[in-house]
């Protein structure tokens, strides 16, 4: 089976306000490539935030433990990946609430944040989010690799671009994206760059991370 324990600092570790820090995010896993790249972060002490759909939690327990406990973030992307812009009120809060019960399960703990599948939102998603006490999570930097599916294209999208407290938007689902991660992850590292999951950078910059609030840097 799997092991999780509670870390201590997995609220927020503190950053060193004299070095660049980024959000690396993977959205849509877990899938086979999650191990290559919880392999990276374990090699560089490096931390990230996955944005996992619920559905495909089931199978994936060791996968979702072994980074909670390495100190990365698990976050909610829904349940099914639905734009949830179409869907009514109720099935919006049972993509949330489901897919946080289910991480919860795992983890032990209830991150108040989710990144909604596309990026799409709308008042209705707002306001439901806010009454959940959940914030928005979108990006600052997109190399669509969910379109080149190329591991220099990533890179090089994401290094010409990168900059302090950028939200890099990444899916852990393709190969190209996970070879990517493989020159990208030490080169942050070596160029002074922290990397950090998104509550640490949100709750350096802002203090607080508020229900409600989109977010994309």
């Amino acid at each position: 089976m799997y092991d999780v324990y509670k870390p201590k600092v997995l609220e927020i570790n503190r950053l060193d306000p004299k070095k660049p820090a980024v959000a690396l995010t993977f959205d849509d896993g877990p899938s086979i490539y999650t191990t290559h790249i919880l392999n990276l972060l374990e090699q560089h002490e490096g931390r990230v935030t996955f944005f996992v759909e619920g559905n495909k939690i089931a199978g994936n327990e060791p996968k979702i433990a072994r980074a909670f406990n390495m100190r990365n973030e698990i976050i909610c992307h829904s349940w099914d990946h639905l734009d949830m812009t179409k869907l009514t009120g109720r099935a919006i809060k049972k993509q949330l609430i489901d897919t946080i019960t289910e991480i919860a399960r795992i983890t032990q703990d209830v991150s108040l944040m989710f990144r909604p599948p596309y990026g799409y939102i709308n008042k209705k998603v707002e306001k439901i989010a806010q009454k959940l006490g959940l914030a928005i999570i979108l990006w600052s930097v997109d190399p669509r690799d969910w379109e080149s599916k190329d591991a220099k294209s990533v890179y090089d999208h994401i290094m010409k671009n990168v900059k302090d407290g950028d939200i890099i938007l990444c899916h852990d689902v393709h190969e190209s994206t996970a070879m990517a991660m493989t020159r990208l992850i030490p080169v942050l590292i070596e160029q002074g760059f922290q990397l950090v999951t998104v509550s640490e950078l949100l709750l350096h910059k802002y203090g607080k991370i508020e229900p409600g609030r989109v977010y994309e840097k």
